[in-house]
């Protein structure tokens, strides 16, 4: 984004996504957890996360990752920028250390941690290449990153049904602020440059299946609508005419997606990780 951006617009994006933030913790964690929590293993699995590792979940949000790494043995912190998500994972999590922070300037001394997970978060940072450079500067040589973002929209995926019916039936310019790419960082050669450019070598990025279940078709354009921020604010935006639209439009292709009791939506993630190298190479 600062390739692109002015220093106005970065701010304009941080106070939205951080007012949004802070505003649907509880929604998020009741309507995406259940399926943002599905890539753990792999995220914990690729940082290369062992008991006895000192973990650090940055965006922590309702405080997934950190709960996994710590439910393995391992000493975790979560970390977010918005006091209510941090409240939320107290809440959930009481067991779990978590505080209030910026993943671009990380609070905690150089070669801190043996593993650095981000759940979700690199695609709303306005400067993502500053957390993945703060990343490996917490990290122990050896150490590793990794971070998830949703896979790029494929036919029959939640993205794509959702965003299929606001370009079928929306405004496709809503007065927001501007913002990154949503999916740059699905992109391996995205990552590769961005994790290059902070230091890390051993670069990789796989796709993991995730899925929601819902028990009513109408279901995902509530997910949408109530429990994200960018999303939720593009159909916010919508005059009511199209938004009804929309939401026919999703449920009725959510409608042909039932298995027994339950409509079944995947929703899968791209996972990447790095290793900082050891000294010496």
């Amino acid at each position: 984004m600062t390739d692109n951006f002015t220093p106005e617009e970065i701010a304009n994006f941080t106070a939205f996504e951080k007012e949004g933030w802070s505003r649907v913790a509880d929604a998020y964690h009741n309507q995406w957890g259940t399926v943002s929590a599905q890539s753990a293993p792999a995220l914990l699995r690729m940082a290369g996360v062992q008991s006895g590792h000192r973990v650090l979940d940055v965006a922590t949000g309702a405080g997934y990752l950190a709960a996994a790494a710590h439910d393995s043995g391992a000493s975790a912190t979560g970390l977010d920028f918005s006091a209510e998500q941090v409240a939320l994972a107290r809440s959930v999590y009481p067991d779990v250390e978590f505080i209030q922070g910026d993943a671009e300037d990380l609070p905690f001394e150089s070669e801190s941690f043996d593993a650095v997970v981000m759940g979700f978060g690199m695609n709303h940072l306005p400067r993502p290449e500053r957390a993945a450079t703060e990343a490996c500067r917490v990290l122990k040589p050896g150490g590793r990153l990794s971070f998830s973002v949703w896979a790029v929209p494929q036919p029959g995926t939640a993205f794509d049904i959702v965003l299929g019916a606001i370009e079928a039936e929306g405004i496709a310019d809503p007065d927001l602020p501007t913002a990154p790419p949503y999916f740059k960082f699905a992109d391996p050669m995205q990552v590769q440059t961005l994790l290059a450019g902070a230091g890390f070598d051993e670069i990789s990025t796989v796709v993991i299946d995730q899925h929601w279940r819902h028990s009513t078709p109408d279901q995902l354009f509530s997910v949408f609508h109530d429990g994200a921020v960018r999303a939720s604010a593009f159909l916010r935006s919508q005059p009511v005419s199209a938004l009804d639209k929309i939401r026919q439009r999703i449920t009725n292709e959510v409608s042909g997606m039932k298995r027994g009791d339950q409509y079944v939506i995947p929703a899968p993630a791209a996972v990447s990780a790095g290793r900082k190298p050891p000294v010496g190479g």
